[in-house]
């Protein structure tokens, strides 16, 4: 699983394709640029969450109480890379000024979020 919360942890995101830290750098510059490069992000704005295997949902329910079984998701998005990889970024809104993203594998992503694609 992958957390990062502010453009100075790119780092964390170097082995994800292109298009997908394409997507998570609009998010971050979003969030930096409404709350501020040095928000805290446990408070302000949000953070994204990249679901890289089955364990992570249990993790993600753990740490955000978030089922994503169940969740309603604001809207969810599908990058399609150039390497052929397909993901789905899903935007939770938790209120009315915190999000998490979820950015997951599309054979990975559960159909609930599935249900929220507009294709």
């Amino acid at each position: 699983m992958i957390e990062i919360s502010y453009l100075k942890e790119q780092d964390s995101i170097k082995l994800m394709p292109q298009n997908i830290k394409e997507v998570i750098w609009g998010i971050l510059m979003v969030l930096e640029s409404e709350y501020g490069r040095d928000r805290k992000y446990e408070d302000d704005g949000g953070y994204v969450m990249g679901l890289e295997k089955k364990e992570d949902f249990m993790k993600l329910r753990d740490k955000s109480y978030i089922d994503c079984d169940d969740v309603i998701a604001e809207y969810v998005d599908k990058t399609v890379c150039s390497n052929g990889e397909v993901y789905a970024n899903s935007l939770i809104l938790c209120n009315n000024d915190y999000e998490i993203s979820l950015i997951i594998p599309m054979e990975l992503t559960p159909q609930n979020l599935k249900d929220y694609m507009i294709e």
